[in-house]
């Protein structure tokens, strides 16, 4: 499912990469990859879509910056978010001990980001 915005919806098959961002339902929240500052790397975030300059609410990778702009978001089988760089290396990655079988990652409009089953 694509919207004029951007993904709608995340599953393992899909990803978010360099332009590319995950949109919540009304507009109101936006997640993906961006640079900060005078940063060379790049960070997955949510930021509020509409409001100027961007207002960042969260961060992925805030400790770990890719030094390319190959990385990408994508969903595992199992239902982890997971950032990988180029070289499918992982540069972040949440960890759940729940295994969904038909995982679905949303941006909800509260800002929030979820896996579904």
């Amino acid at each position: 499912m694509l919207s004029v915005e951007g993904t709608i919806t995340i599953t393992p098959k899909k990803s978010i990469q360099g332009t590319k961002s995950l949109v919540s339902a009304a507009g109101t929240f936006e997640a993906g990859f961006f640079n900060f500052g005078n940063s060379q790397g790049q960070y997955f975030g949510i930021w509020y879509k509409n409001i100027s300059p961007r207002t960042i609410v969260w961060v992925a990778n805030r400790d770990a910056p890719v030094k390319n702009s190959t990385a990408f978001l994508t969903l595992t089988h199992q239902g982890n978010p997971v950032i990988l760089d180029g070289s499918k290396g992982i540069v972040w990655f949440s960890n759940s001990s729940r295994i969904a079988e038909k995982p679905i990652m949303q941006l909800l409009d509260s800002g929030n980001l979820v896996v579904k089953d």
